[in-house]
């Protein structure tokens, strides 16, 4: 797996592709399995490459799709493994508001509703926050797409999953959504969650 190093600042049909100077130095400093733009393509699962496929389909010919394009109708088997997270203005600055309910078996609970920061997947293996709300930045502030290639096991203590099995993730796509076509104020994410043998 590439490191940040070799991921591509790039992402053609995203946007500006180049970062504000503070988030490329961040990025340039994290050693998080991370690519940016449109390299996972080459990679990624089936059910990421679909969820990247309706988005960019969503996007036409914009820099990216609003929340209102975004229909739940047409993606019924993607709904489990989806979180729509809102960005605000003021603390807690990230919130869900939407989590499917694979992503709430990795996690152990529900956290619709809660802030990204002590609710993402990984909380409970105790990985790194920061990591994770860089991945939201990019996407906010680059306005570009971020697969994130770090595999999570879902939760350990018996009875703590909705599903009551171990789930596994094994990579999940961040993708902005803009009401007024230049700020991001929706982070949609998609993980490719198994049920492990």
């Amino acid at each position: 797996m590439p490191g940040p190093a070799d991921a591509p600042l790039d992402a053609p049909g995203l946007g500006d592709a180049d970062l504000p100077p503070a988030l490329a130095a961040a990025i340039r400093c994290s050693t998080h399995p991370r690519l940016l733009g449109t390299a996972f393509l080459a990679q990624c699962s089936p059910r990421i490459r679909r969820f990247w496929d309706y988005w960019n389909a969503r996007r036409g010919g914009r820099a990216m799709p609003s929340r209102r394009d975004i229909d739940p109708t047409e993606i019924p088997d993607l709904l489990p493994y989806i979180v729509l997270t809102d960005v605000l203005a003021e603390p807690p600055f990230l919130r869900y508001r939407l989590v499917g309910t694979k992503q709430v078996a990795v996690r152990g609970r529900d956290p619709t509703g809660q802030p990204v920061r002590g609710n993402y997947i990984g909380h409970h293996l105790g990985d790194t926050e920061d990591e994770v709300l860089l991945n939201y930045r990019i996407v906010i502030e680059g306005r570009i797409a971020v697969y994130d290639a770090n595999p999570i096991l879902g939760p350990q203590d018996a009875g703590s999953s909705l599903l009551q099995r171990p789930v596994r993730e094994r990579g999940t796509l961040l993708l902005p959504l803009s009401s007024d076509g230049e700020n991001v104020d929706v982070v949609f994410c998609c993980a490719d969650i198994e049920t492990p043998a």
